[in-house]
């Protein structure tokens, strides 16, 4: 399969099959860095990022001025912790974008960037404070200095506690339904600091939580008993506040109070994104880049039968027809003589200048 169909499966958000086409035009060309950039996109939707990063890594080796590799790379960097790396990739695929670049792509780029930097700024404060803290030897219990931030969804709970380098026989971890106690040993084992003790704000299942171990962190996922969000991780958080069970989902009336995330971190992102959206409103689109952001609108709205069909129309009429009906679109082969058509004043010619049946204009 060639990679224009590769690439016709990604846009039609059939990643399964698109995973197999870019698969079969590696096979044919192991050198074609547009098919390993595309497979990396497939890789960030599906949540793959190591695999994400081997084939942006793989891209770039073949072409190191392919744009959509080092954005890609980035984003697997950045949700690997990478933030560094990933702010590199993001500053080097900003550059090639060129100066007549459209303002959604330079934004993607802005706010990734933004990110990286918050993210590599926090570190460098809790490096700060690591350094800062002078434990006193022979001091068995230690004041804990390592902070933890968990997120959420219904059926799981991960707390990654922020300690680098830490081994598995430096750290007591200890789950079980209604409790948990995160300890970490430190000096060789003289010196032990308490980062987590108490009872969970709801049962969970032992048997199912997981605990790994990464050269920049700790996670501890929790597998909950009852499937709700939590409002807190402890109960003793929360004193005489009764827990909240599966609610039952009404309307919300609008608010322009952004919504609190379930990250303990003290980051903003909606605050952030906002204000990025401020800037970008005062410069606002003309001419041709104006009527591809109300393309992207419409696309971005539109259902996966009508982006098959704006994606059939526009790329199989070499861009004379976009239509977002697939009813007709489905049944139409634009390539054809009697339906291709070309712009007034122009015409349809083959790669060695020969007429190509077409169309007549009404």
């Amino acid at each position: 399969m060639d990679l224009a169909a590769a690439n016709q499966l990604l846009c039609d958000e059939l990643y399964d099959a698109a995973l197999v086409a870019y698969g079969s035009a590696i096979d044919g060309d192991d050198k074609c860095a547009a098919a390993y950039a595309g497979r990396a996109a497939i890789y960030l939707r599906l949540e793959k990022y190591t695999n994400a990063l081997q084939d942006a890594n793989a891209a770039l080796a073949e072409d190191g001025a392919c744009e959509p590799a080092l954005y890609r790379k980035g984003l697997a960097c950045f949700h690997l912790d990478e933030f560094e790396t990933a702010l590199d990739s993001f500053q080097k695929g900003f550059k090639l974008l060129g100066a007549d670049a459209a303002a959604a792509a330079t934004r993607k780029y802005a706010m990734w960037a933004r990110k990286c930097e918050a993210e590599i700024e926090d570190e460098d404060s809790d490096s700060e404070e690591e350094e800062e803290e002078d434990v006193p030897s022979g001091v068995k219990v230690v004041p804990c200095d390592v902070k933890y931030q968990y997120y959420q969804t219904n059926s799981h709970l991960t707390i990654t506690l922020l300690a680098k380098n830490v081994k598995e026989e430096d750290a007591e971890i200890v789950i079980t339904e209604t409790t948990l106690i995160c300890k970490l040993k430190r000096d060789g084992g003289k010196s032990e600091m308490t980062v987590i003790s108490g009872e969970l704000y709801d049962p969970v299942v032992p048997a199912e939580c997981k605990v790994k171990y990464f050269s920049t962190k700790i996670d501890v996922k929790l597998k909950k008993k009852d499937a709700f969000n939590w409002n807190e991780l402890l109960k003793g958080d929360l004193i005489g506040e009764p827990k909240k069970k599966p609610p039952t989902f009404k309307p919300a009336p609008a608010s322009t109070t952004s919504t609190a995330t379930p990250y303990a971190g003290k980051r903003d992102w909606h605050q952030l994104e906002k204000e990025m959206e401020a800037e970008l409103e005062k410069d606002k689109p003309e001419g041709e880049e104006a009527l591809n952001k109300l393309f992207q609108d419409i696309y971005g709205k539109a259902t996966p039968e009508t982006r098959r069909a704006m994606n059939k129309s526009f790329q199989t009429s070499g861009g004379t027809v976009l239509s977002t009906n697939w009813g007709e679109v489905g049944k139409t082969d634009y390539e054809d003589g009697e339906n291709r058509q070309a712009p007034n004043g122009m015409e349809w010619k083959n790669w060695e200048g020969e007429k190509l049946p077409q169309k007549t204009s009404d």
